[in-house]
């Protein structure tokens, strides 16, 4: 059923009476043990560092939805298997199963979706996968009763949408995601949040959505369409002194993009009572000094850069407006900000070749980057580097789906770069910068047990 359909036959009888609705949001298993990155508006992958990443979008659904008994189980920090999951879904007999998911692990995701339609819940898919083969996913799986395919052909945002589409309440043309109310920061199990150097106890709190970029790699072109939109200061602030957030990453596509909104945050933060110790994530090119000045006074401590190629070539051929020299200048000033820097690399772009990503890895240790990641850049359906690699042959997943990790998964034969020199780069990328006098000062500071097995693989090239 599409969820352009809307009408009384898509609700369930006590929506109709207006009575209270049982309703799960819900972060599925992982499928093999691993911790994954799953949220509505990026691509997914398999973490390296055991992120526990914060569920705060499935806050932001459960905010709209405060007239019926909510809740977010975010099964991949609180350790549950899908026994644990059935177990619990037999138990509480939901009406409504929201279910988040992303490219490598929709095929398992969609299990919670069969187990909850068998219960007779209704199910809802929201998933930039869904989103880009939105008819493909629904004939794959008839029992996900809505992949909701947002964005153009629907007018509004996810959270009114979902809403509508389970209670019947129509949206209003004042409802708009500057109307969203705080994200239900009460339900999620924000003590198990864990990530290196910031520790545990951190949440996200959204700034923005959308972005006004177009690199061809990444998936908010496929979820947004570069709609952007800003949330209101006031309301951010509001979001923080209800829950008393301390340990904050704020989660936005481009959290520097809108230099009048990012100052108003830092000022409004330091009227707070009490300090708030934050991070955002940024590109090169949208910051100045006196802005990460302005944001380290106001409690950011890191900022995370995708900075993505050490080769310009590479960068325009993927519409990576930033040069190598943003790059430089940007770190430089985050640095002297007294800043700490997270550097995002990414290996196997559109164009690459051995020497771009030799490139790559020698910027990479030559800025002065706290902690670096080298993703490989996976052409996820829907985005224009997914259709180039489609379109040329260039794929060697055979439609495979759980391939499509940015992490783990090199999946392009390019003329001038296979996917195996991708893989060797990556891990040549790893441990040149990990055995570097930064890397071995990080690992120091934020040694974890599951770095061992980490550095394991790269060794052994699995």
């Amino acid at each position: 059923m599409q969820v352009t359909e809307l009408s009384t036959e898509s609700l369930t009888e006590k929506a109709i009476l207006g009575k209270r609705l049982k309703i799960i949001l819900c972060n599925p298993p992982s499928p093999d043990g691993f911790v994954y990155i799953r949220d509505i508006n990026r691509s997914g992958r398999r973490s390296r560092e055991g992120t526990r990443w914060p569920q705060t979008s499935l806050a932001m659904i459960a905010a709209v939805l405060s007239n019926h008994d909510v809740e977010v189980w975010d099964c991949i920090t609180e350790g549950w298997n899908y026994q644990d999951t059935w177990n619990k879904l037999n138990s509480t007999k939901p009406d409504w199963v929201i279910l988040e998911s992303v490219s490598s692990t929709i095929s398992h995701d969609a299990i919670i979706g069969m187990y909850a339609h068998s219960l007779g819940a209704k199910t809802i898919l929201i998933s930039p996968h869904g989103k880009a083969l939105n008819q493909e996913t629904q004939l794959r799986f008839p029992f996900i009763d809505h992949v909701l395919d947002y964005g153009q052909k629907i007018d509004g945002e996810p959270e009114y949408v979902i809403r509508e589409l389970i209670t019947g309440e129509v949206r209003q043309p004042h409802e708009t995601f500057e109307t969203l109310p705080p994200a239900r920061q009460d339900l999620l199990p924000l003590q198990k949040y864990d990530l290196p150097l910031i520790g545990k106890g951190y949440t996200f709190v959204v700034t923005s959505r959308g972005c006004p970029f177009k690199c061809i790699y990444c998936r908010t072109t496929v979820t947004w369409e570069s709609k952007v939109r800003y949330r209101p200061v006031e309301s951010i602030l509001e979001e923080i002194r209800r829950y008393h957030l301390t340990n904050i990453a704020f989660h936005a596509d481009t959290a520097t993009v809108n230099r009048r909104q990012m100052l108003a945050i830092c000022e409004g933060i330091k009227s707070l009572p009490w300090k708030v110790r934050w991070i955002c994530n940024s590109r090169v090119d949208t910051v100045d000094l006196e802005m990460l000045q302005a944001m380290k006074s106001a409690g950011c401590w890191m900022i995370c850069f995708g900075i993505e190629s050490g080769d310009d070539r590479v960068l325009a051929m993927n519409k990576k407006e930033a040069t190598v020299a943003d790059a430089i200048q940007a770190v430089t000033w985050a640095k002297e900000a007294g800043l700490k820097v997270w550097g995002y690399f990414m290996l196997g772009l559109y164009g690459e070749t051995c020497a771009s990503m030799e490139r790559t890895r020698l910027l990479a240790r030559r800025l002065p980057c706290d902690i670096v990641n080298f993703a490989i850049a996976a052409p996820y359906p829907g985005t224009e580097w997914g259709r180039i690699a489609d379109t040329n042959g260039w794929l060697t997943n055979n439609g495979r789906w759980e391939s499509y990790d940015q992490n783990y998964s090199a999946i392009v034969d390019q003329p001038d770069c296979s996917h195996d020199e991708v893989l060797r780069m990556q891990r040549r990328a790893y441990l040149s910068w990990y055995l570097s006098w930064r890397g071995l000062k990080f690992l120091m500071q934020a040694w974890r047990p599951l770095y061992a097995r980490f550095f394991y693989h790269l060794h052994v090239g699995t």
